[in-house]
């Protein structure tokens, strides 16, 4: 099984590239296609009906899209381990978490309109492709200008001219992709880590004060020291990050999760024998 994760930032073009790509694969490949996002897509739709592969989302809702995306690759592989070709498309709206991993072919599609590429970070300086879209719009003199440009941000890349609206550089995408490395053994790695869980904000503090962002995340570094982090889902959250931050905001008891459930009823049955022993 090959991986392909394709990330870049929305409009970039990521979708109408990856249509042309996978019509010059789907013959000879069993492909899936998936998509995540934050709240709603019909991308998944638009790839399935156009291409006539197996399409379908994750929405991440709440939740940072890559985190998630980094969550559920691993259950996507092993749910669809029967395909040749598992194409994933991020959501492009975190220039320093794209889950690229070192199993998989990262390609980043850049817009050659939204930017200086220095500005870019993980996106593009980790991605073994650098697709640039939109090329059409510029000189060529600007075009060449901002090929260095993009060597500087990432010298190892290998940059592509594709444009959604023709198909060019499908060919030479879909033959990268060929020749990409298969994933082995089951442990796959983040080519770079996540930030997460570092201050009161990313458990949910809303209030903009030092010192209540401050009590929030120490109530959630407390909540989270009872769980094993396993992001299960028996709690009925997609994380325990989750599942923190509805605990914190009144919306869920903590018993709710199993373990700290358990946790709580061996305290207390330890707390009963002691009083009893005396």
């Amino acid at each position: 099984m090959k991986m392909v994760i394709f990330a870049g930032t929305p409009g970039c073009g990521k979708t109408s590239i990856i249509k042309h790509v996978i019509n010059k694969l789907k013959k000879d490949w069993n492909i899936l296609f998936v998509k995540f996002d934050c709240l709603r897509t019909q991308d998944d739709q638009l790839i399935g009906k156009k291409c006539s592969v197996d399409a379908e989302k994750r929405l991440a809702e709440e939740l940072c899209p890559d985190h998630y995306a980094a969550l559920e690759i691993p259950r996507i592989v092993d749910e669809y381990s029967d395909r040749d070709l598992i194409i994933i498309e991020t959501a492009g709206l975190c220039l320093r978490c794209s889950p690229y991993v070192k199993e998989a072919l990262g390609i980043s599609v850049l817009d050659i309109m939204a930017g200086h590429p220095d500005r870019y970070g993980p996106i593009l300086s980790q991605a073994d492709i650098v697709s640039i879209t939109k090329a059409d719009l510029i000189s060529q003199a600007e075009r060449e200008i901002f090929r260095v440009s993009v060597l500087d941000a990432n010298p190892n890349a290998k940059i592509i001219e594709a444009n959604g609206l023709t198909g060019e550089g499908a060919y030479d995408l879909a033959d990268y992709i060929k020749y990409s490395t298969n994933i082995t053994g089951k442990k796959l790695i983040l080519r770079h880590s996540m930030p997460s869980a570092i201050c009161g904000y990313c458990y949910g503090c809303k209030i903009l004060d030092p010192v209540l962002s401050h009590n929030r995340f120490v109530m959630g570094k407390d909540l989270k020291a009872l769980i094993p982090n396993l992001n299960c889902g028996r709690c009925g959250f997609k994380t325990c990050n989750e599942f923190i931050r509805s605990v914190l905001d009144n919306k869920v008891e903590r018993e709710a999760c199993p373990f700290i459930k358990k946790k709580l009823e061996e305290a207390k049955s330890e707390e009963t024998f002691n009083v009893n022993g005396k």
